[in-house]
């Protein structure tokens, strides 16, 4: 999207709900703020155009950390890898996101300066893919199941789905 811009909304009810601000940072895409609206990861570059498993090329995604308001360039967190880091997610003064550095798409975190780096999934084969953070658990897609990773200490485990029929009589 040559003409995409990240902005900030104001999604309170009340006087000011739905006011937007754009982001000054060219080819920043998908972030989160530290709680309080602190410094901004993001991932710069938008997804690279196709599904190619690692991607090492000059689109490749990578985490960058911008302090609004301080006047300085934003500072860039996963450079040490030429491959994707993306979907930053902050959680308790860490930034989680998904990389291949490990050769599969994997579930990574690392402080707010980029250092201290800690892998959290050891997938091989099915990369982890979308992953959200809330309330301390992220998400995510991995093949055709569902995983949640608590980052309090319960580990990984897959979302238990049944569908008991196709309800083909139904249809």
């Amino acid at each position: 999207l040559p003409n995409a811009q990240m902005m900030i909304v104001d999604v309170r009810a009340g006087e000011g709900a739905g006011a937007r601000e754009a982001v000054a940072l060219w080819q920043c895409s998908g972030g989160v703020f530290e709680e309080g609206g602190g410094a901004l990861y993001f991932t710069r570059l938008a997804f690279q155009g196709s599904h190619t498993q690692r991607y090492k090329g000059g689109t490749a995604q990578n985490l960058w950390r911008f302090e609004p308001g301080a006047g300085k360039e934003a500072t860039a967190l996963t450079a040490d890898y030429a491959g994707t880091s993306k979907d930053a997610m902050w959680w308790k003064g860490r930034v989680y996101f998904a990389s291949d550095r490990d050769g599969t798409m994997n579930v990574w975190s690392m402080g707010p300066d980029g250092k201290d780096l800690r892998q959290h999934t050891r997938h091989s084969g099915f990369d982890v893919a979308s992953p959200t953070l809330s309330e301390g658990r992220i998400a995510y897609q991995l093949g055709a199941d569902i995983h949640v990773l608590d980052l309090n200490g319960d580990g990984d485990a897959v979302v238990p789905i049944v569908i008991d029929s196709d309800f083909d009589q139904t249809r």
